[in-house]
């Protein structure tokens, strides 16, 4: 058996594999046979195997000029660079010309240059030593032209990889080239606008931190007053009169529009503003881009979660902050403008709504009024008209509402107009020129290092696949006859054992209890061990007990006479068992020469000299061997005991049928007694009648059942009866040595019961408390009185007379017998031979007897390592 038990522990399970494996040997012939022949075949290859030469050559890739393109570390390299190379290595065309070159495999090139390159890929050989090393090899059975073709593989690897990096180099350099010229374009066109745009506007100068319409700082004092000199820029036109009633509308106006954002002010109050409009336009540039940053990095944050995601969240809160910096940019822009130095503290409060209305109450009045200044003032409209018509750009719309003003703008109205347009144009195209250039510098770099890669891999200089160890010359094969023999050799073995391990795995025979328990069937009682071969007993006569009545006769109760082996032994005693000089016969023995059935007294006259001398008959006799009386209960009808005994087995030459236990090691008389102890339990006081049955034949139940028999009946602790149950073919008697008359046959006695000859149940007595019930040959006279009523009736007897009847009961399988014993019997005991029962010949016995009154299982003939035994179709007298 294969399985281990689940309900173990793993040292168990551990010494129970070890046991399996142990099981290998019982598989030693064949495996030694299947070595033999491996090793003859593997000796054959050797001796007509060609010896193969392989010669290496081993690269290097190394570094020489650091360009900064390549990033990768040397395992990633190697891991790119590996796969790469082999399959260069193996390519169709490079073994092709290989084999071309050399005229290799002429037999295979001549039917195809496939088949020819398909078995030099096998010889072909690449690996990876180390992170920048790799070794190419080649096998041939010439050592001469394993070492050329190895060089020329590897000179031609070489070659490819240089001629590969040269093209990728030029190639990178080819493009970079290209770009370059792009971004020098690039920088001319931007550099060619800006000029223009300062030729037209030549207020503007190129290196000047502000614009020239930044205004100075405005001087403390009323709204209207002059500058001082020093602030003030001379206009690029000529200055233009201004109405101060409508300049002073128009600062209040801008005031207003700047109060009505004076919440969104950057400063607390009184907190200075950016001292120039440049400078707040600056402010107000940054947080527009700011803002268009937070958008940007919102947008792709949520390209990768979901709106709920607390990245996304944040994203969020970045723009809103965005946002919020940016209108207070504009708020301050709005009030610098105005000619606001500070935010007003008076106003610096929060708008509420009654404020707010104020203001746009008070900043529509102002407009009205603007409105009908510019009206009177005539022409000044058409003025603007023309001037905005002569900037070089159209000025975009108002920031104020909607109103009547937006349709007639003034003067100075277009003219801020104007201004706004080229700082815009004027920031616009700057921005433009750095962004040329600073891509201009990056191709420059770029091309620059594609300019020095590309030079040095037409140098051999930068990155360069060398020859580390050139290809050798090999002294010895690499597959010659002793490493073919040796590799035949092992694959021997390791199939030998992988067979005979695979039989022991399939193999369902019983060897340990181990196997018993990975069942998961009947419990295991006892094992019990291998007994050594014996001789059989001494065919003897047994004693005639015909005369008076045992509990009458003269000197029963008086000591015995002395015999051999009973001379130390007291009055009444059992023989002596504790140190036999012999055990049962090996099961796998012939059966042993007996009498034929005619030559047994079959018409007996128990009051003759057939049997022994008249001077050893009736109650001496049975005095003799120490039997007891039987208590007597007569029968209703016939007033006579049920059971009585016919004679006695009376050995004064030996211990009579305790010779069977008589050599048998501790171990065994150890089993038996624990099974004793079990039987005790199961009995409770009460009479105990059980039958000893097997799965199949010669699996030694009737030398267990005998030697049960003797050990339950043991220094006369319980009145113990043995009964032949297997009438077809009964052994008890052969293997205890005795000779019955015919009419001392169990069946005999059950075929004159059958025929209304009601007669007491005859039995002999071997012990003082022990007696045998047993058939007088080889073959039962009726064995079908097994099946009859009284076979039952005489059990149902016999229980109420000794304290154990110990049935020897037929094999399960093949027939029905053993229910039938079963049926008559309070349990049965379930015996197994090891190396010889199967395990689903064990199952199925218990499937067919059922689990009623199984009291177990006996492990029989176990031995200290497993054996492969055959199976004895006739079972032998010993078992």
């Amino acid at each position: 058996m294969s399985s281990l038990s689940t309900e173990s522990t793993p040292r168990e399970r551990l010494d129970r594999a070890i046991s399996v494996l142990g099981r290998v040997r019982m598989y030693w012939r064949g495996v030694a046979a299947m070595i033999a022949v491996g090793l003859s075949i593997s000796l054959a290859l050797a001796l007509t195997t060609k010896r193969v030469w392989r010669s290496e050559a081993t690269l290097v890739y190394r570094e020489t000029i650091q360009t900064g393109r390549d990033t990768q570390s040397s395992a990633a390299r190697a891991a790119r660079l590996g796969p790469k190379l082999k399959d260069t290595l193996t390519a169709r065309g490079t073994l092709a010309g290989v084999i071309e070159e050399f005229g290799l495999y002429p037999e295979k090139t001549a039917r195809s240059m496939v088949e020819a390159v398909e078995e030099m890929k096998g010889h072909v050989g690449f690996r990876a030593q180390s992170s920048d090393t790799y070794v190419i090899s080649f096998t041939h059975d010439d050592p001469h032209v394993a070492q050329q073709v190895a060089a020329r593989l590897t000179q031609i690897l070489i070659e490819d990889y240089r001629r590969a990096s040269v093209g990728a180099a030029t190639m990178t350099r080819d493009f970079l080239r290209e770009e370059l010229a792009e971004a020098s374009a690039k920088v001319e066109e931007a550099s060619r606008a800006l000029a223009t745009f300062l030729a037209r506007n030549p207020q503007f100068q190129w290196g000047l931190n502000d614009s020239p319409y930044a205004p100075a700082p405005q001087p403390l004092g009323p709204p209207g007053a002059p500058a001082p000199a020093a602030a003030r820029v001379a206009p690029a036109q000529p200055a233009r009169p201004v109405d101060p009633q409508l300049a002073a509308l128009e600062r209040q106006l801008a005031r207003v529009e700047a109060l009505l954002g004076a919440a969104r002010s950057p400063g607390a109050p009184g907190q200075p503003l950016p001292p120039s409009v440049v400078e707040a336009q600056r402010a107000r540039d940054a947080a527009a881009a700011a803002v268009a940053s937070a958008e940007a990095a919102l947008a792709e944050k949520l390209t990768t979660v979901t709106p709920l995601h607390p990245d996304a969240i944040a994203a969020k809160r970045r723009v809103e902050a965005a946002k919020g910096q940016l209108a207070a940019a504009e708020s301050a822009l709005g009030l610098v403008r105005a000619g606001l130095t500070a935010v007003p503290r008076d106003e610096a409060r929060a708008l509420t709504p009654s404020r707010r209305a104020a203001l746009e109450a008070e900043r529509s009045a102002l407009l009205r009024q603007i409105a009908g200044l510019r009206a009177r003032a005539g022409g000044g409209r058409a003025e603007a008209g023309g001037e905005a018509s002569r900037s070089p750009r159209a000025p975009a719309g108002s920031a104020a509402d909607g109103d009547v003003l937006r349709g007639a703008r003034g003067p100075d109205e277009g003219a801020e107009q104007r201004v706004i347009e080229l700082e815009t144009e004027w920031h616009r195209l700057r921005l433009d020129l750095e962004r040329a250039r600073e891509y201009l510098k990056t191709v420059q770099a770029n091309e620059r290092a594609a300019n020095l890669s590309a030079d040095a891999a037409e140098d051999k200089s930068e990155t360069e696949l060398d020859i580390l160890d050139p290809a050798y010359l090999p002294s010895r094969p690499d597959r010659g006859r002793g490493r073919v023999l040796f590799a035949g050799a092992a694959v021997t073995f390791f199939f030998a054992l992988g067979v005979a391990g695979a039989r022991v795995l399939l193999n369902d025979t019983l060897y340990d209890g181990g196997d018993i328990h990975a069942l998961g069937g009947p419990a295991l009682l006892a094992a019990m061990p291998e007994l050594p071969a014996r001789p059989p007993l001494r065919e003897r006569a047994i004693v005639s007990a015909y005369g008076p009545e045992p509990s009458s006769a003269p000197g029963y109760g008086h000591e015995p006479p002395s015999a051999p082996g009973y001379a130390d032994e007291p009055p009444h005693a059992p023989p002596h068992i504790t140190e036999p000089p012999h055990a049962p016969p090996d099961p796998d023995a012939a059966p042993p020469d007996l009498a034929p059935e005619d030559a047994l007294p079959d018409h007996l006259d128990l009051d003759g000299a057939d049997v022994l001398p008249e001077s050893s008959w009736s109650a001496p006799a049975l005095a003799c061997v120490g039997a007891r009386p039987l208590s007597y209960a007569p029968s209703a009808a016939f007033g006579e005991p049920e059971v009585e005994i016919l004679g006695a087995d009376v050995d004064p030459e030996g211990c009579g049928v305790f010779e069977l236990l008589r050599g048998a090691p501790a171990a065994a008389l150890a089993a038996l007694r624990v099974l004793r102890h079990r039987l005790d339990q199961r009995r409770g006081g009460e009479p105990l009648a059980v039958a000893v049955v097997s799965p199949g034949r010669a699996e030694g139940k009737t030398a267990l059942a005998t030697r049960l028999a003797m050990t339950l009946a043991e220094a006369e602790r319980a009145r113990v009866l043995l009964v032949e149950g297997h009438l077809a073919r009964p052994r008890v008697a052969a293997l205890l040595g005795l000779r019955l008359p015919a009419r001392a046959g169990f069946s005999e006695q059950l075929r004159r019961r059958m025929a209304g000859q009601i007669r007491p149940l005859g039995v002999v007595a071997v012990s003082p408390s022990l007696s045998v019930l047993a058939e007088p040959s080889l073959e039962a006279g009726y064995p079908e009185a097994l099946h009859s009523v009284h076979f039952d009736a005489a059990l149902r007897t016999l229980r109420r007379y000794y304290d154990y009847v110990v049935i020897d009961g037929p094999p399960v399988l093949g027939s029905g017998d053993a229910n039938v014993i079963e049926a008559a019997s309070d349990g049965i005991l379930l015996v197994a031979r090891a190396s010889v029962t199967r395990a689903s010949s064990l199952t199925r016995a218990a499937e067919q007897i059922g689990e009623r009154r199984i009291l177990g299982v006996v492990l029989n003939d176990v031995a200290p390592r497993p054996v492969a035994r055959k199976r004895i179709e006739v079972e032998a007298p010993a078992t």
